[in-house]
């Protein structure tokens, strides 16, 4: 039996690269549209196109959907109307009207923030989009683009099954990190971010840990930064009570980054997990001890998807600056949809078609984290609510594309809007 080493190959010698052979990869589907990655962006895409008729795919690398929203435990919704301002209709508002009807949510302060069950959200993003006619794939990662004279045909995925690949004449690259562009040589642009590794607490006296913040904050905020730093979490560490029905009222969400890093390095990635864990459980160790109400706290479960908050964004025919997502009301005459900031009162934006548009592949679209903007602009633009926005109108302008065999760049912006407007979607614009 030959070994692993070529006759030709000294022993103790590491070549640089290996060929691996080329292969025929079977063609399982073609579709009107294409969406990669299962987050709150590519759910509403997918949801968005198959409610207009396309013949819509949504592959996903994990065995569940909604992402970040729902693996990656980032259970909060911010507000969906600011300074009386409605900035989340359409699929978002339906998605947390239907949580919050079936008992799968609560309303977080009384206000228009609310907290949701993850599991409940995985569910429910599988129920919309069958009620759409959209077919699922999971288990699938994204790992080429299939690209023939400049022309971007589709992606394969790499799975227990092996090699696959889906046809589409529209794609949406909601993977989050912008994976199907980068390897169809769109443009794009990278940052890094702090990476977290979020968790969720049990057996909490929510009550008698409520009332020690109120009679003794100097006390209680002094044993969470100790805990803090028994973790050590360069970023931050946050610990928020979730009041769903499901949840039993006795659960804490604990949402941290631990430190700035390469969100596509898996080498990064697995040691920031390993450490995540670790540092949940020194935190735990001086809660338990010192916080009232924490004595027999336990950890439910950490995520299973790693919070990369920054990672690739596309070149799109415009960019979304800090500037545009800081006023209190940034207005776009191109605008399909709008963006609030979870940290600021009074901050509301547009989000432009143009953003969502990639500037050299005409039909590759973007949506969520991975939209078109700066550095300086991501960090609302990817929070939840914003990504239910942008997802919905890059679904409806990948179906629309479709059906009119028009490029999305070149559709009439009033029948973009017009038509997102019958889905109670809210569209902005200086007209708004």
């Amino acid at each position: 039996m030959q070994g692993p080493l070529s006759p030709t190959m000294e022993v103790g010698t590491v070549p640089d690269t290996v060929q691996i052979p080329a292969c025929e990869v079977p063609v399982l589907g073609e579709y009107d549209v294409l969406v990669c990655g299962g987050g709150p962006a590519g759910t509403a895409a997918a949801i968005a196109a198959g409610r207009l008729g396309a013949k819509t795919l949504l592959i996903e690398r994990y065995n569940h959907l909604g992402g970040l929203a729902s693996g990656g435990q980032v259970v909060l919704l911010p507000k969906f109307v600011d300074t009386e301002r409605p900035i989340v209709g359409g699929i978002g508002r339906e998605t947390r009207q239907r949580l919050i009807d079936t008992g799968l949510g609560a309303w977080r302060r009384g206000d228009d923030t609310s907290y949701y069950d993850p599991e409940g959200l995985k569910g429910l993003s599988i129920e919309m989009l069958q009620e759409a006619g959209v077919q699922i794939l999971l288990h699938s990662w994204v790992s080429d683009a299939i690209v023939e004279d400049g022309a971007l045909l589709g992606a394969v995925t790499v799975s227990k099954a092996g090699r696959q690949a889906f046809l589409a004449k529209m794609v949406v690259d909601t993977t989050g990190d912008l994976d199907v562009a980068a390897s169809a040589g769109a443009g794009y642009e990278k940052s890094d971010f702090g990476i977290g590794v979020p968790f969720r607490v049990g057996g909490v006296d929510l009550a008698r840990w409520q009332q020690a913040r109120r009679e003794a904050p100097n006390d209680t905020r002094d044993v969470h930064h100790k805990a803090w730093h028994a973790g050590g979490w360069d970023g931050f560490l946050g610990l928020d009570p979730i009041a769903t029905p499901t949840s039993q009222h006795d659960v804490v969400w604990a949402n941290n980054a631990i430190r700035v890093a390469d969100g596509l390095d898996p080498a990064v990635l697995t040691a920031l997990e390993i450490e995540g864990r670790q540092m949940a459980k020194r935190a735990l160790d001086v809660l338990r001890a010192e916080m009232p109400g924490w004595e027999k706290a336990w950890i439910i479960d950490v995520a299973v998807q790693i919070g990369v908050r920054y990672t690739r964004r596309l070149l799109g025919h415009y960019v979304l600056t800090g500037e545009d997502v800081g006023q209190f009301d940034f207005r776009h005459p191109d605008s399909v949809a709008r963006g609030n900031d979870f940290r600021k009162e009074g901050i509301a934006f547009d989000i432009p078609r143009r953003s969502l548009v990639s500037r050299t592949t005409p039909n590759l679209l973007s949506a969520g984290r991975s939209l078109s903007c700066t550095h300086e602009a991501l960090e609302p633009i990817r929070e939840i609510q914003v990504c239910w926005t942008s997802g919905h109108a890059a679904g409806v302008i990948a179906a629309m594309a479709v059906n009119t065999g028009m490029a999305p760049i070149d559709l009439p912006i009033a029948d973009l809007r017009r038509e997102l407007l019958s889905q109670d979607a809210v569209v902005g614009g200086p007209e708004a």
